[in-house]
């Protein structure tokens, strides 16, 4: 039995490597006319039974009890919402709920296999190949195989670059003591630039991330002083490279054609027309940090983030007024605030976009604040195992900079992001430093 597992879990670990190098573009592959995504939450959701019938029942881990909660208020809202299961967009909506069974996945991972330690050795290398593919620098024959093969091809974005640099660099702070303060010195630097020019939530959250861990191995630091300011010299140096590499300037002007072109095409033309209508409206608004209020409605200066507040309000309005607060709308169709007639653009150009690029209110907005309170504690819960294990609440640092980003962007409403987030949680959690 114990071979048959490590034999399962090296090509779940091969998988979950190229899962996090090329992400959207990876899961989009097609296989027997449906996309590999799909074949993962299809997975996560039967999994997600077989943990509830068997493995709850056996481990103690209160993270386990809380999915058996959020499985069992997902079945009683498909019931009283009169949910179509054969309609595969239910499965789609509230494929977040499918997502949380790769905890227990990456909870069982054989640590101590030999070809999985070998793999592990080699990750570092996987840095530098990150922070090129963010930068825009796609070799042609993959470029060209996700094209003809995947549904999308897209460069790695900014949350996914994020996931991948914390999965890494937590690991090796964590359980390798010898070499945790160069990874804290040298590669969070390189980073730091690339996602301030892809996005300003996966910056503030590498930042949160890089402060945690400083301030967690602040005795090692201190005690080691003339080393500590060597790596943050060199750190310097390393962060003014990497934002010459970035920008092509170190103004921080957005002059890098490559990850211009790529950018520009997650835009919508609302986001651009509201910019513009509100730099015209806003002298004679107090503005701080971007935002303002204007008839009672918080908005900001920054036409990315005035889309979202504009769609988030109105989502909280419309949820008050049709008492969807305490059940929240299901899953049986897109959200009426994204098909408001009366705001076209929130599709986007395509038409596509059905996401209103927030975690928590996407939680909150199929299941209510029952299903949030189950979702926020299944995450605190986390950290409380951790520190239960080894004696500190570390495993927040991973955590927080992650919820942080995806409380801007769609990321936990995807399928590689969360695949991610969910095994290596379990992951790290399996591990006794």
């Amino acid at each position: 039995m114990q071979k048959l597992k490590t034999n399962i879990y090296l090509p779940i670990f091969l998988f979950l490597i190229l899962n996090i190098l090329f992400t959207r573009s990876f899961v989009g592959l097609g296989f027997f006319n449906h996309l590999l995504g799909e074949y993962i939450v299809l997975f996560g959701f039967i999994y997600l039974f077989f943990l509830v019938l068997y493995s709850s029942k056996t481990h103690r881990l209160f993270s386990l009890k809380i999915i058996t909660a959020i499985l069992i208020y997902y079945l009683l809202q498909l019931i009283f919402t009169q949910a179509n299961i054969t309609n595969t967009y239910t499965f789609k909506a509230s494929s977040f709920i499918a997502m949380t069974s790769y905890f227990y996945l990456g909870l069982n991972l054989p640590r101590q296999n030999e070809y999985i330690q070998k793999i592990k050795q080699w990750l570092p290398l996987m840095l530098p190949i990150i922070y090129f593919l963010g930068s825009g620098l796609y070799p042609d024959f993959l470029t060209n195989f996700f094209i003809e093969n995947s549904d999308k091809f897209q460069f790695i974005k900014a949350s996914d670059v994020l996931m991948g640099v914390l999965i890494i660099v937590f690991y090796q702070t964590g359980f390798n003591e010898k070499r945790n303060d160069l990874y804290l010195f040298l590669i969070i630097p390189a980073f730091i630039p690339l996602l301030l020019y892809l996005s300003r939530g996966s910056f503030v959250a590498i930042v949160l991330f890089f402060v945690m861990e400083l301030f967690t191995h602040r005795k090692q630091f201190i005690s080691n002083l003339p080393r500590t300011f060597l790596l943050a010299l060199v750190s310097m140096f390393i962060f003014v490279f990497s934002t010459f590499n970035i920008y092509g300037n170190l103004n921080f002007e957005k002059s890098n054609p490559l990850i211009n072109e790529e950018l520009d095409k997650r835009q919508t033309e609302v986001i651009q027309e509201n910019l513009l209508d509100l730099i015209e409206r806003r002298n004679t608004v107090g503005v701080v940090f971007s935002l303002y209020f204007e008839d009672n409605v918080l908005k900001s200066t920054d036409g990315t983030l005035n889309w979202r507040l504009d769609i988030w309000q109105d989502l909280l309005s419309d949820m008050n007024i049709s008492n969807k607060n305490l059940f929240g709308y299901g899953y049986n169709e897109i959200l009426s605030v994204m098909t408001d007639p009366s705001e076209p653009g929130r599709m986007g150009r395509d038409g596509m976009n059905e996401n209103i690029h927030n975690y928590f209110l996407n939680i909150f907005a199929r299941g209510g604040v029952i299903l949030l309170i189950l979702f926020v504690t299944l995450h605190i819960t986390f950290v409380r195992e951790w520190k239960s294990i080894n004696g500190n609440y570390r495993l927040a640092n991973f955590i927080i900079p992650l919820l942080v980003a995806s409380f801007f962007d769609i990321s936990m409403e995807g399928v590689q992001f969360p695949l991610n987030y969910y095994f290596f949680v379990g992951a790290f959690l399996s591990y006794k430093k």
